[in-house]
């Protein structure tokens, strides 16, 4: 355990010392030091360092519901007022309604005229239908036909769906030890940096691609995402959103990538001590790196999030459609 000399907060590394020591509000405070974001609750003022966290306390923060609530009655406060305002146009809308309704009544004396001459007419209308209808069974024939064409297509589209998954190597029976281990062994800081599209290009090589050259998962519709796997007895299921997929994948793909993008923190701090203190532009290279790098990994973690992995479950969808 490391101890940080400002604080006495007791740390398990020097880079969670280092996160520490630039992300802690208690440490920078007793440092004379104030954490600069844009992140910033409404309500108690608090910062945090992204949007994520911020959400997260506002659903939980009484200043910030408070304020909330106080600006949503002010908005019907003010809805009374332009009502009580504006009670004049009001009255005279509704007398002008009053005599809409007196022209309404003339109207449906009228129309009780029309109606006699309606009747007669539909009278005429339906011997012409009746004349037409035996022309309709021919019709009716050809489009049974066609119904049953389209059943055959229909199962044929099944059973293609079904030749593309695995009935072997199912989404139930993968293990999470295993994925873990798949994951560290083959993800790597390129694939980090890949973002959100690399991510499911990944899953589609080292996971979803089964040993007998099948699948896990497909997709068969992109534009509402919706996939097919197979259960354990065989059964086709439908998967909205890969939510089945993604639910086995959180855990482990979290892990590895919090793993990777501290390895890439501590890279570039280690340059960064190396570097001479008139090495202003390399500086500076560095400090967007590490932005990037945070961005990333934000990207990254949030890929199971329907709120944040766009670029992730669009690519998904492309690759994995039949």
């Amino acid at each position: 355990m490391i101890q940080c000399e400002y604080c006495s907060s007791k740390l398990k590394s020097e880079i969670n010392l280092k996160l520490h020591l630039s992300n802690s509000k208690k440490c920078l405070k007793l440092r004379g030091l104030n954490l600069e974001t844009k992140f910033i609750c409404k309500g108690c003022k608090k910062n945090f360092m992204n949007n994520v966290n911020l959400a997260i306390h506002c659903d939980s923060c009484k200043e910030y519901c408070i304020l909330m609530a106080s600006q949503e009655t002010i908005k019907e406060k003010n809805k009374l007022l332009d009502i009580i305002k504006n009670k004049d146009l009001i009255i005279n809308d509704l007398y002008k309604k009053i005599n809409e309704n007196k022209d309404l009544q003339l109207k449906y004396t009228k129309l009780e005229v029309k109606y006699e001459d309606l009747k007669e007419q539909h009278e005429k209308t339906i011997n012409k239908l009746e004349m037409k209808i035996s022309q309709c069974d021919s019709f009716i024939q050809t489009i049974a036909r066609e119904g049953s064409n389209k059943v055959t297509t229909t199962n044929n589209t099944i059973n293609n769906i079904r030749n593309q998954l695995s009935s072997t190597y199912t989404l139930d029976k993968l293990e999470p030890k295993k994925l873990e281990d798949t994951i560290r062994e083959h993800y790597t800081e390129r694939d980090f940096f890949g973002g959100q599209k690399r991510l499911a290009n990944f899953f589609f090589e080292k996971v979803i691609k089964t040993p007998d050259d099948k699948m896990l998962i497909c997709c068969t519709d992109t534009s509402r995402k919706k996939f097919k796997i197979l259960d354990l007895s065989g059964n086709m299921k439908e998967d909205i959103e890969a939510r089945s997929l993604c639910d086995k994948l959180k855990v482990p793909t979290q892990l590895i990538t919090k793993e990777i993008y501290d390895k890439v923190i501590d890279k570039i701090d280690q340059e960064k001590e190396r570097l001479s203190s008139d090495d202003r532009l390399r500086r500076e290279k560095l400090l967007d790196d590490t932005m990037r790098a945070q961005q990333v990994f934000i990207d990254n973690m949030n890929f199971d999030d329907l709120n944040y992995n766009q670029d992730f479950m669009h690519e998904l969808c492309v690759i994995l459609n039949v």
